[in-house]
């Protein structure tokens, strides 16, 4: 089955990887029939942002099969603002990448990216995908972004991380939510049990490469004791209807 990753990275990290180029991206994409990649910048998320985007923008020109998401800093408002007008015109630009505490200091619903959702939706309503890296606390947040610009398509990264279940029960009512599967917690039952909350149709595949090896998402899947046609929708179909129409 032709793979699309909706979630994964471009450059090192703070902990020791050894896969940070793009060419070990096309390897390992190529290695799991991975046909396309979205990308963040570990830079952009983690150190500076403008810098980050920059780099991502640069290294993914020219290839047809990689795709950037832009970061941005609830921070630094106007500056953030900038740089979503600088890449969303661009055709290998698909959306937002967005972060919580951690490496920013500030909740999912924050007034910034509330800001930056507003200008998503007004302008830019064909890029208007966020995927939201989601753990802890921040299901709850992100559910409530998702009721409130209904417009937009809001990924939960991670599916809630430990928080899966709450999420997935959480998720049933907002149509506008989609389901990321990568985390460090690859459990029995945990694609069944999406499915059957939210639809095949809003189960997205995602690897979070380079941190995680692709094979941990793709294991749940190909495991998951669902028909093969939902397989396919989960690792390809959806993700195109979503970015690649």
């Amino acid at each position: 089955m032709k793979i699309i990753d909706v979630h994964a990275h471009y450059g090192k990290w703070f902990i020791p990887t050894n896969k940070n180029s793009i060419k070990d991206t096309l390897e390992i994409m190529r290695k799991n029939n991975i046909e396309r990649a979205i990308l963040s910048s570990s830079l952009a998320i983690i150190y500076n942002f403008v810098e980050g985007n920059r780099e991502l923008s640069k290294v993914i020109e020219g290839y047809k099969n990689l795709f950037g998401y832009i970061f941005l800093n609830p921070n630094y408002i106007q500056l953030s603002l900038k740089e979503m007008n600088k890449y969303l015109s661009r055709e290998n630009f698909v959306g937002l990448k967005l972060y919580s505490n951690g490496y920013i200091n500030q909740p999912l619903n924050c007034e910034g990216h509330r800001r930056f959702l507003q200008l998503l939706a007004e302008d830019y309503p064909e890029k208007g995908v966020i995927l939201f890296h989601c753990w802890f606390q921040s299901v709850s947040q992100l559910i409530e972004l998702a009721k409130e610009f209904p417009t937009l398509k809001f990924i939960m990264g991670h599916m809630g991380g430990i928080e899966w279940r709450e999420a997935v029960e959480k998720a049933k009512e907002v149509k506008n939510l989609y389901l990321e599967i990568c985390s460090g917690y690859p459990l029995r039952n945990k694609i069944e049990d999406a499915v059957e909350a939210v639809g095949v149709q809003r189960v997205l595949f995602g690897s979070d490469m380079t941190l995680l090896d692709p094979g941990s998402s793709l294991g749940m899947v190909l495991d998951a004791e669902i028909p093969s046609e939902k397989k396919e929708r989960i690792l390809y179909k959806n993700a195109k209807e979503l970015f690649f129409k």
